[in-house]
């Protein structure tokens, strides 16, 4: 019989927050069926054998060498048997009944392909997970520290996080931050999984889009929180720390591809807001 959930997480190099995850899913079981797949991504940190062992339930599939982020949430999917699959990060702490409360609203709206919690900083104060689409211009203001401290760059990096906007509403947005991301399998089917050609970066925010360009709802819950101890690798250190990072490099690999992939093309969202209205 079908699962109401399968919970995807892709390890690399962080067993203690696995290890707590998976401690904070199985404490506060959801009442909906459910299974969790970790892909094991790291081959100089392997975390099968203690997974197998401490959680026995948990499905570890194996990947040879690191393939990235939105490759290994595909490769957990080719594993899933649920009606919905949650992409996870390693490093989320659970409260208890999120889980239910997510399969509970997908269930009483059949037009959302995506669902994103609420996510809270270590000190519980709000961590800016919706977004509307990166415009180019974000990436040069957020990491030039000469740029960063402007006014025009302090209200355009404002807007792009949606800070004008006290995020204490139920919205339909332009994307969500891959940490947590709620998907309808039956939208997943349509839409495709993560665009292989990005290693890491702007992987979530493209799937997004084709979520939009494919008619289904991405939207932000605010009334189901979790935790997330989220570390932004790319922006720490001056900037010329940035740039040798080889993550800053990547990161710049991804956008250049996006942007080259999408040009020329407006806001989907913003279509499908517009299509409604008429």
């Amino acid at each position: 019989m079908k699962k109401d959930l399968s919970i995807l997480i892709v390890h690399y190099n962080t067993p203690g927050l696995l290890r707590q995850t998976l401690k904070g899913i199985f404490a506060f079981k959801p009442k909906v069926s459910f299974e969790v797949i970790v892909v094991d991504n790291n081959p100089k940190v392997r975390v099968r054998d203690w997974v197998q062992k401490e959680f026995p339930f948990v499905k570890v599939v194996m990947s040879d060498r690191n393939i990235g982020f939105g490759c290994g949430i595909n490769l957990a999917m080719q594993y899933a048997d649920a009606r919905y699959f949650l992409v996870f990060n390693p490093d989320i702490a659970v409260f208890g009944g999120e889980f239910d409360a997510m399969v509970e609203y997908m269930d009483a709206n059949p037009n959302i392909g995506m669902l994103g919690p609420k996510l809270l900083n270590p000190d519980r104060t709000l961590q800016y997970s919706c977004y509307r689409f990166m415009g180019p211009s974000i990436i040069f203001y957020r990491r030039i520290p000469i740029l960063r401290s402007l006014g025009f760059a302090k209200r355009a990096d404002s807007l792009y996080q949606m800070k004008d906007w006290d995020h204490n509403e139920i919205r339909d947005v332009d994307y969500l931050l891959g940490a947590a991301m709620f998907v309808r399998k039956e939208a997943v089917e349509k839409v495709g999984g993560f665009d292989p050609a990005y290693f890491v970066y702007f992987e979530d925010q493209d799937w997004c889009r084709r979520f939009w360009l494919a008619g289904w709802r991405v939207v932000y819950h605010p009334d189901i929180k979790l935790v997330h101890y989220h570390r932004r690798e790319t922006a720490e250190g001056s900037f010329l720390q940035q740039i040798r990072n080889p993550l800053t490099r990547i990161q710049m690999q991804s956008a250049i591809y996006y942007y080259k992939k999408y040009k020329g093309q407006g806001n989907p969202h913003a279509y499908s807001r517009s299509n409604s209205s008429n």
